[in-house]
């Protein structure tokens, strides 16, 4: 038993970063093997499951509330992500042009805002030591084309409700008394974005609800749900709700398989830097950074002095989730290439850690919150890598939707969006068209950007090909 205990938590040390420098232990939880009845079922330990866990039992202490994970707490996104934590909601601008939903785009923006105090608040309440820091976000622009992009993203986040204050464009001086970016010609500063270690968080929220009296059953994957009950493979719950947590890795349910797609996002980590390099870095805080490439790219300089960088990875053909990866797969090849065209002095670095994971995308790229209540069946998830802050004003929203709490939350438009109607509605193309479809976009991003670097005549033709892409 001993061995089979350091097995795992060898095992689920290597799946990131993030998984490998939390203090507690790994060891899973107790399976789910025996009948029970609960109020409220979620499928999912991570970031969404687990803050609707903590709200739903903040509000209504006496729920029977139980999480179900198919492995253990924050395996998926939750343990793999860049460590952003943005209150930027991807797919806003959607939602502002259409005027049906642009007050209540606003609404929901501004509240995103909120919602990293709120974070920060949660952490500090139950003694999660997340490395939480909010320093904000600079994106640099590295061609001509970057510079107009990234001007005209501040004129939407103006209309947004963003002020002078929130987010700003920077001048080259400016932006390199923040941060030296190698031939960075221009940048953009927003104040709403915070570094934190992603793991901490998730594992920390996981203990932080079993204090509050949530059952949290690992290594229990799901084999089936509907209106009542929830069944795993050696056991089952009887529940007037269940809630499907799972985001990127949905596809793991079969009423869930063409809601969202997962994309595989790829990361890797330094060894910590030495003082003399953090000085050339430039860096006096842990402020997050990327550019401005179609292909997003992202990263932040952690707690020990390490930068974690990522860039978005693959889709593989029929909605598979690839749950572990090969350090030594030339992507992060790739990835490390990319963090180096940031920082050249850097070449010859020691690269410590490997790693990916999936992020759920809709077919509208935008996140949804879903509830029914008639069959006491919701969901959240969408996020398009915009998740940590998202999913828990997502958990929030989906706790009051379940204990039919009216809240200005209930009231924005990704909750019930009006092209939902039955959870097992399926909205991605089925294959092979959906493979081919998310192939397409990526080769057009990765061309476009290619082109903008070149500063080739077609790049804006290719750009606008890119806007009116489905």
């Amino acid at each position: 038993m001993q061995q089979l205990r350091e097995k795992d938590e060898s095992f689920y040390r290597r799946q990131s970063f993030w998984m490998d420098t939390v203090e507690d232990s790994l060891e899973p939880r107790p399976a789910l093997t025996r009948r029970l009845t609960a109020d409220v079922v979620i499928i999912g330990a991570g970031f969404t499951g687990l803050w609707t866990a903590y709200y739903l039992k903040r509000h209504a202490p006496m729920l029977e509330v139980v999480v179900l994970e198919a492995d253990i707490a924050g395996f998926g996104a939750s343990g793999r992500n860049g460590g952003w934590a943005s209150a930027y909601l991807a797919g806003i601008e959607n939602m502002v042009a259409d005027p049906e939903r642009r007050e209540g785009a606003l609404r929901l923006q501004q509240m995103m805002i909120e919602t990293l105090p709120e974070m920060a608040r949660v952490a500090a309440d139950e003694g999660i030591d997340c490395h939480f820091e909010q320093s904000g976000h600079l994106a640099a622009a590295m061609v001509p084309a970057h510079l107009s992009r990234l001007k005209a993203h501040v004129r939407e986040l103006r209309e947004l409700g963003f002020s002078e204050a929130d987010c700003h464009y920077l001048e080259p001086g400016e932006l390199a008394s923040k941060i030296q970016i190698d031939g960075a010609l221009g940048g953009l500063f927003m104040a709403h974005c915070a570094a934190i270690q992603p793991a901490r968080l998730v594992r920390g929220l996981a203990r932080a609800v079993e204090r509050q009296g949530v059952h949290l059953f690992e290594k229990s994957p799901v084999t089936g749900f509907g209106p009542g009950g929830v069944n795993t493979e050696h056991g089952s719950i009887c529940t007037e709700h269940t809630l499907i947590c799972t985001e990127g890795y949905s596809g793991s349910l079969p009423q869930m398989k063409r809601k969202l797609i997962p994309l595989h996002s790829m990361m890797v980590a330094t060894r910590p830097l030495t003082a003399a390099e953090k000085r050339q870095l430039g860096l006096r805080h842990r402020t997050t950074f990327n550019n401005v490439n179609h292909l997003v790219t992202y990263g932040q300089v952690t707690a020990d002095d390490r930068i974690a960088f990522g860039c978005r990875g693959r889709y593989f053909y029929d909605a598979a989730v690839c749950r572990t990866f090969d350090p030594h797969d030339p992507v992060f090849e790739a990835v490390r290439a990319e963090l180096l065209s940031f920082f050249p002095f850097l070449e010859g670095i020691d690269f410590t850690h490997a790693w990916g994971g999936a992020l759920g995308v809709s077919r509208q790229l935008e996140p949804m919150v879903c509830f029914d209540r008639d069959a006491g069946l919701g969901w959240s998830g969408g996020y398009f890598g915009d998740g940590v802050a998202a999913s828990a004003l997502a958990g929030r929203t989906l706790a009051d939707l379940v204990l039919g709490r009216e809240t200005d939350r209930t009231h924005t438009p990704w909750v019930n969006p009006k092209q939902i109607r039955r959870l097992d509605q399926g909205l991605w193309e089925p294959e092979p068209l959906r493979w081919l479809g998310v192939q397409l976009r990526a080769n057009l991003m990765r061309w476009t950007d290619a082109a903008e670097h070149r500063d080739h005549p077609l790049a804006p033709v290719m750009q606008r090909m890119l806007r009116l892409a489905p």
